[in-house]
Formats: C-alpha cells, sequence, structure tokens
C-alpha cells in the first residue's frame, strides 16, 4: 500500500512541477512587461527632448572679409543650434575653413583658400562679434540670436 501512494505523489509531482514551472513563467513574463514599459516611457520622452533640442535654433549672420587679401567681401546668415560658437557658424556658412586645434581652441588659418601669412607675416584672420573683439577663442565664444560675427582678413596686426 504505501507503494501505492508513492506512486500517486510520483504522478502529482509531475503536475505540481508543470503548475509550477507556468505560475514562474507567468511571474516572470509580468515582471518583463512591467519593467518594459517605463523603458519605453522614458525612451520616448529622451527622443521628444532630443527631437525639442535639435529644433532649438539660433539665426546669426556671418560676414567674412577678404578684401585686404585681394578676395571678395561676402555676408550670409545662418541657422546654427542653441550653443554654437563663432567657429561653427563659419563652418555653416559652407565657406572652406583650414582650421587646426591649438592651446586657445580651433584656429582659423585660411578661409576659402586665403591663409595667414599669403600676405606678410602679420596677415591672417581675425574676428569680432557684433563689432567687438573677443578675448576668447573662436571655439569658445558662444553666440545668440541675432549676433553679427565678422571674420576680416588683416595684413597687420594693429590693436
Amino acid at each position: 500500500m504505501s507503494q501505492k501512494r508513492h506512486n500517486r505523489t510520483a504522478e502529482k509531482n509531475p503536475l505540481m512541477r508543470l503548475g509550477a514551472a507556468f505560475a514562474a513563467l507567468v511571474l516572470v513574463v509580468g515582471l518583463v512587461a512591467c519593467g518594459a514599459a517605463p523603458a519605453t516611457d522614458g525612451a520616448a520622452d529622451s527622443g521628444t527632448d532630443a527631437a525639442q533640442e535639435q529644433q532649438a535654433t539660433i539665426a546669426v549672420t556671418v560676414e567674412v572679409d577678404a578684401t585686404a587679401g585681394e578676395g571678395e567681401a561676402t555676408s550670409a546668415e545662418v541657422e546654427v543650434p542653441e550653443g554654437a560658437t563663432v567657429y561653427d557658424a563659419l563652418v555653416a556658412t559652407g565657406v572652406d575653413v583650414n582650421a587646426s586645434d591649438s592651446d586657445y581652441g580651433m584656429y582659423v588659418q585660411g578661409i576659402d583658400g586665403l591663409a595667414g601669412g599669403d600676405f606678410g607675416d602679420m596677415s591672417g584672420w581675425m574676428f569680432e562679434v557684433n563689432g567687438e573683439m573677443a578675448e576668447v577663442g573662436c571655439s569658445q565664444y558662444e553666440l545668440s540670436d541675432g549676433d553679427v560675427v565678422t571674420w576680416t582678413y588683416v595684413t597687420e596686426f594693429t590693436e
């Protein structure tokens, strides 16, 4: 008789195991689904934030005066992201920029083929924002909406 009880317990055991496995599976699926929902919402929020950041732009005017180097004077209005620098705005105009990194940020060596040194040792590019010379490099000067950046090629540096 004890052997019959043992067999009945053994017969119930696989069913109990299957039921327990099914309950565990339901629990895992429920936890994964609950855990995934906030992550999706967060990802959607991040996407919205990124889209809003991409849409936040400012309009600036970039003037390039190469007349001292026998070039032309041009002007372009560009839209750049908020937080953009003088250097970013220059690049946004589409002119050919020859620049390198220096201890003071980006150093603009040449614009549209006219480079520093082409008209003597003291020739090169300088920039102003709203008529004022900057005290930082072009890649460190953050622009505001409506700013006017003027790049001027000089043949002699004068203060």
